[in-house]
């Protein structure tokens, strides 16, 4: 089964390089954001489950429209897909996305767009994918509004405060499958080997490579 590993951040947080970092891993395949894509298609997941669950006559093998008709049952919800085939077609989707080689044994994605509560739509990738690890970065809001975009954003401490709060709530309610880090201590290596072995590739903490990523700053 293959790992997958998702870096949920804030803007300005060094989430590029922690994706660079795990792309030394070998047969890994960490890409950048997606600007909340990913976040659409878990919503589509999550109100489909809404509606075969608790509105479709049948649930998750649905009745035909004729039958409900012959049943006297108001159509409204009728809904004629299959919510098992449809979830299945969603993994294949997503695995598609990120798995770029059959050799690609670990797998994921960075992603900064978790303002409004959207952190909790990472639930619905861990019921498709239940062996997803999640690496959640922040950084001191001080610093972290004087850098690049944020520093011309007047309501940048606000948001900043704000989602690093769902954030970190969302790590309080979740820790067995979340870890906790922050920009500064991207630069300390017994976190870096701790993260490592939290996603299960502690045989791969290559100290060399990882210091020519944080040696090499690229241009934004």
């Amino acid at each position: 089964m293959d790992k997958i590993v998702l870096i949920c951040a804030t803007g300005r947080s060094g989430s590029t390089t922690l994706q660079r970092i795990l792309n030394t891993i070998p047969n890994s395949n960490f890409c950048g954001e997606n600007f909340g894509a990913l976040n659409s298609l878990l919503e589509f997941y999550k109100r489909l489950k809404y509606s075969s669950v608790n509105n479709i006559p049948g649930h998750f093998n649905p009745a035909s429209y004729e039958a409900i008709i012959e049943k006297n049952i108001k159509p409204s919800w009728y809904n004629s897909y299959n919510f098992e085939r449809t979830t299945n077609m969603i993994r294949i989707l997503i695995t598609s996305l990120f798995k770029n080689k059959e050799t690609t044994n670990i797998w994921g994605f960075k992603e900064i767009r978790y303002d409004n509560g959207k952190i909790h739509l990472i639930k619905e990738f861990k019921e498709l994918f239940p062996q997803t690890k999640v690496i959640i970065q922040l950084r001191d809001v001080e610093s972290q509004m004087r850098s690049g975009w944020f520093k011309n954003d007047q309501n940048a401490r606000n948001y900043l405060l704000k989602l690093n709060r769902e954030l970190i709530d969302f790590y309080n309610k979740n820790s067995n499958f979340c870890y906790l880090t922050t920009f500064q201590k991207m630069f300390d290596k017994q976190n870096l080997r701790n993260i490592y072995n939290f996603i299960g590739c502690l045989e791969h903490f290559d100290e060399a490579k990882i210091d020519n990523v944080l040696n090499n700053n690229l241009k934004d």
